[in-house]
């Protein structure tokens, strides 16, 4: 049941309060510092990947006091809205800091969309868009950004680190879908319970989870600038990591809130005592059962929770990988509990057991 506590532990860390008021006030503070130590060179080109970190940092900064502010104030759309750019602009940053070539793509960028925030001007009638094509031509060769997700690949791939990537896969795709973008999830949570309809969507996300992802991106873009500038930074790699493992992905508390509604505290209650039971099957009572006579005792607790749970638009056949995917973990935990007695082979598998 290892799996279970470690994401019971997951939602714990995610939902209860971590009061960091002290560390947080010395991390702004010594972040602000580090972000303008030096001025911004005059000549465009000269200005650095480091450069545009120091301001991506900057803005982290604004938009962390942002985050706090919308969640203070209840405005729980804008604060997943803030983080989803917190997350992007510290991505930008850490790439142009890390990936040789970043600045250059970046300036390069803004020739390609000046010309479409210069389009307006052809409706006027008062200037051709070719005109408009050729004046920002003149500027340089336009080049696109590579996508969020290849520059977050190129950074772990740069750092030999993962970080970047977690909090891209836990936050920033879903904050996409629940938040930003029109997608059927984003539509869907104008639907009731009962399939009604409701003005206010509903909450996708814990009500912390916006402010934790901000603070792991200020503490990651500090930490990466002050290690390029060789200076002390323990403090924001810390802050940043204690942070990052405190948010809890959309999907994770759409979930957990569904399971509420639906099992009340009754019925939250009963799975404990049903998983309890079967935990202390595993441990003792059922040591000499079959491998197969386990696996049942183990299929009736998922069956037992997927009845209370009165899940009927989701077909079974969703469910079933993920049921016995846990159940071959449980196995193998009991497994690798039993080191006196033979190993059994899980049901199907067609190995023999071995001392």
């Amino acid at each position: 049941m290892a799996i279970l506590s470690a994401l019971a532990r997951s939602v714990l860390r995610g939902v209860l309060p971590y009061p960091d008021l002290p560390r947080r006030i010395r991390v702004r503070r010594t972040a602000r510092t580090l972000a303008t130590s030096s001025l911004l060179p005059r000549d465009e080109e000269q200005v650095t990947g480091e450069h545009f970190a120091r301001l991506a940092l900057l803005r982290l900064l604004f938009l962390q006091r942002e985050t706090r502010r919308a969640v203070r104030m209840r405005q729980r759309e804008a604060a997943a809205l803030l983080a989803r750019t917190g997350i992007e602009t510290c991505i930008l940053g850490l790439w142009c800091l890390l990936i040789p070539g970043a600045a250059a793509k970046l300036r390069a960028s803004e020739f390609k969309t000046g010309a479409a925030m210069l389009t307006f001007l052809s409706g006027t009638g008062l200037i051709s868009q070719q005109l408009i094509r050729q004046a920002v031509g003149a500027l340089g060769e336009p080049q696109s950004l590579p996508g969020v997700r290849t520059m977050t690949e190129q950074i772990d791939k740069k750092t030999s680190a993962t970080l970047a990537i977690h909090l891209y896969d836990v936050a920033y795709r879903p904050a996409s879908q629940y938040f930003t973008h029109a997608t059927n999830s984003a539509l869907r949570r104008h639907v009731t319970t009962d399939y009604g309809y409701k003005s206010r969507p509903a909450n996708s996300w814990v009500r912390r989870a916006p402010v934790r992802l901000v603070d792991a991106c200020v503490g990651v873009l500090a930490g990466a600038i002050a290690n390029d500038l060789e200076v002390p930074g323990e403090l924001f790699v810390q802050y940043g990591e204690d942070h990052a493992k405190r948010v809890l992905p959309p999907l994770l508390a759409t979930i957990g809130k569904g399971m509420g509604r639906q099992l009340r505290w009754s019925g939250i209650v009963a799975m404990l005592n049903e998983a309890r039971a079967t935990r202390a099957y595993l441990a003792g009572v059922g040591a000499a059962d079959t491998p197969e006579e386990r696996e049942a005792r183990l299929r009736s607790m998922y069956d037992s929770l997927l009845i209370r749970l009165e899940i009927s638009d989701v077909p079974p056949d969703a469910f079933r990988p993920v049921v016995d995917h846990f159940i071959a973990v449980a196995l193998v935990e009991w497994n690798d509990e039993q080191p006196h007695q033979l190993t059994q082979p899980l049901p199907g598998s067609g190995e023999q057991p071995t001392p």
